[in-house]
């Protein structure tokens, strides 16, 4: 009896996550990388770079190095000590014509955080977030650049 009790349960937590899911996706910026993203005027990367990185490190993020030219990633650990967490945002640029920028922004959770173990998950309950940081990175860069 409370093999079944047990299994009622899990299927009706199931069922209640599901739903939630359904209901968070349809928030999803609807672009076309499926991601938070933004079309942005820019002279250089490194116009793009500084302000992401001020307007992160502003907001309690770490910088992680990157092995490629036209990414950042930040990390926001977990505020419970020792607990191998954290946040993490991917940005990625992809140049466009001219001075003209796409910035793709990937929220993610990393579990084992600075350990050899670490693995990255994309959290798309985080994208809403994310798209608004995108547009306030944009309006910044956009707004000193003329």
């Amino acid at each position: 009896m409370k093999k079944l009790n047990f299994l009622c349960n899990c299927a009706l937590v199931g069922a209640f996550l599901a739903g939630a899911g359904c209901k968070s996706s349809s928030a999803i910026p609807s672009t076309p990388s499926g991601l938070p993203e933004v079309n942005l005027r820019a002279k250089t990367i490194d116009e793009v770079k500084v302000v992401a990185e001020k307007f992160f490190i502003s907001r309690g993020y770490v910088e992680k190095r990157s092995d490629h030219l036209y990414e950042m990633v930040y990390d926001k650990p977990n505020k419970i000590s020792q607990s191998g967490r954290a946040l993490r945002v991917r940005l990625r640029l992809h140049k466009e014509t001219g001075e003209h920028w796409r910035l793709i922004g990937t929220p993610m959770g990393v579990d084992g955080w600075h350990t050899n173990l670490e693995t990255e998950t994309v959290l798309q309950e985080g994208a809403i977030q994310i798209q608004g940081f995108l547009v306030e990175i944009k309006n910044q860069i956009e707004s000193t650049g003329k």
